[in-house]
Formats: C-alpha cells, sequence, structure tokens
C-alpha cells in the first residue's frame, strides 16, 4: 500500500511545519535542505517563514523504494560552528538518512543545536524521528515530485462517460 500526498496536503504540512517552529521557539540560523527530495519543502519552509539563510546538502540512500548505505556528495564550505541549524527533507521512511547525516553535520559543523524536519514520516518505520513533522502516515509514500521516479502511482485516470 502507498500513500500519495497532494500539493495541498504539502501545503498544509508546511503551515503545520512552520507553527511547531514557532511554538518551539526554534529559531534557526540556518535552514539546510537534503537534495534533491528536500528541496521543494526547504524552498517552501524558508519562504514562509522568511529564513534568509538557505543551504543544501547533497545525500542519497535510497534506489528507488530500496534502501542502501548513504552517499553525501556534497557538504557546503561554511563555518557553522555554534549555529542553530534546521535540517529538512520531504520525508523519512526509516529514519536512517535523517540519524546518519544529523551525526555527520553536528560532527562536521559542530553547531550549538541541530533539529530535522520533515513534511512526511512513515510512523510505522521510522526509528529516528524527526523533531517536526507535517504528515504521519503508516506506509510507502509518494509525493508530486516523485512522478518521474514513481510513474506508476501517477497514472493518469481516464474519465468514462
Amino acid at each position: 500500500m502507498i500513500t500519495k500526498i497532494s500539493w495541498a496536503e504539502i501545503e498544509n504540512a508546511i503551515d503545520d511545519l512552520a507553527t511547531q517552529i514557532k511554538q518551539a521557539n526554534f529559531e534557526a540560523d540556518y535552514i539546510i535542505g537534503i537534495a534533491s527530495g528536500g528541496l521543494v519543502p526547504l524552498g517552501l519552509l524558508a519562504k514562509k517563514m522568511n529564513f534568509k539563510n538557505v543551504l543544501t546538502v547533497t545525500a542519497r540512500s535510497y534506489q528507488g523504494e530500496t534502501q542502501g548505505e548513504l552517499e553525501i556528495s556534497y557538504l557546503p564550505a561554511i563555518d557553522l560552528r555554534g549555529k542553530k541549524i534546521l535540517l529538512i527533507d520531504e520525508l523519512a521512511d526509516s529514519g536512517e538518512t535523517l540519524k546518519k547525516l544529523s551525526a555527520v553535520m553536528v560532527e562536521h559543523y559542530q553547531p550549538s543545536e541541530l533539529r530535522t524536519a520533515t513534511l512526511v514520516t512513515n510512523i510505522k518505520n521510522c526509528k529516528f524521528l524527526p523533531d517536526f513533522n507535517g504528515i504521519e502516515v503508516d506506509c510507502w509514500m509518494v509525493i508530486p515530485w516523485d512522478k518521474t521516479e514513481f510513474p506508476q502511482y501517477f497514472q493518469e485516470e481516464k474519465n468514462v462517460l
């Protein structure tokens, strides 16, 4: 079973994330999105919360629906020592990508605080829950920008007259 997340649900999730972050009184110095899936939520949340310091990292652990080893191919060359960082991705299925990348970033950048956020979390599988989460599901999920990677979930329905 899969859950197909709509654009309307994504907009609501961004609103929820912004509310959660504000309620936690977490004021990030930098918001960092995990490319490539996390770029859309990065942009939406940065715009919603008026974040000015926006960065990306490039990391991948999934090939299709199969999770492998985390491969980090880009970390920005910037001094983030003592800064508050919000790391955002589109989803947390097992949570391993967030867990491992968070550890790498804490070791590499030595921030004063690092928190995580995702649009969608699989609460059935996830062992490393994000600090902030927009939508909870209990199965595999796909989002609109997954259309080219998972076209089978986005086949057009035909109207029958």
